[in-house]
């Protein structure tokens, strides 16, 4: 699995390019930032992107979504299943606690981790130990 990080937006969030470098399979988690540089890699890495994950609802953590909805309008977003009626009008996929979410090659483990929101789900990748949190637990402090 390849990751490349993206800090911008309010309060200096984060999203995640993730790719599969045996399928090229990408997905976005959390569309926080301003897509530009985002779409610019997907492209120069010739990534097939395919899901947009959203660790929580929060404003912030999906406010570019309508933006690569216009360039991958079949994206599929991937959100805890209490919150899908926020993007009713899209292709959502509802996920529950500890569900097996493939991407090529990769799998990702959905863990409910409320707290910070209802609905934040963390991300786990368990064969090379890395978790995308969201809002769970914040970069640099508390």
């Amino acid at each position: 699995m390849k990751i490349k990080s993206f800090q911008g937006g309010y309060d200096k969030n984060f999203s995640y390019l993730i790719w599969c470098e045996k399928t090229n399979a990408a997905a976005i988690i959390d569309p926080a930032v301003n897509p530009t540089s985002i779409i610019e890699d997907i492209e120069n890495k010739n990534l097939n992107l395919q899901k947009i994950f959203i660790t929580h609802t929060h404003f912030d953590h999906y406010k570019y979504l309508s933006d690569f909805l216009f360039y991958f309008p079949n994206i599929e977003i991937c959100c805890y299943e209490n919150s899908i009626t926020l993007f009713k009008d899209y292709n959502v996929t509802a996920i529950i606690n500890n569900e097996v979410i493939s991407l090529g090659e990769i799998l990702l483990i959905a863990l409910h981790t409320p707290g910070h929101f209802h609905d934040s789900l963390c991300y786990w990748e368990k064969k090379n130990q890395i978790l995308f949190t969201g809002d769970t637990m914040f970069v640099g402090r508390t």
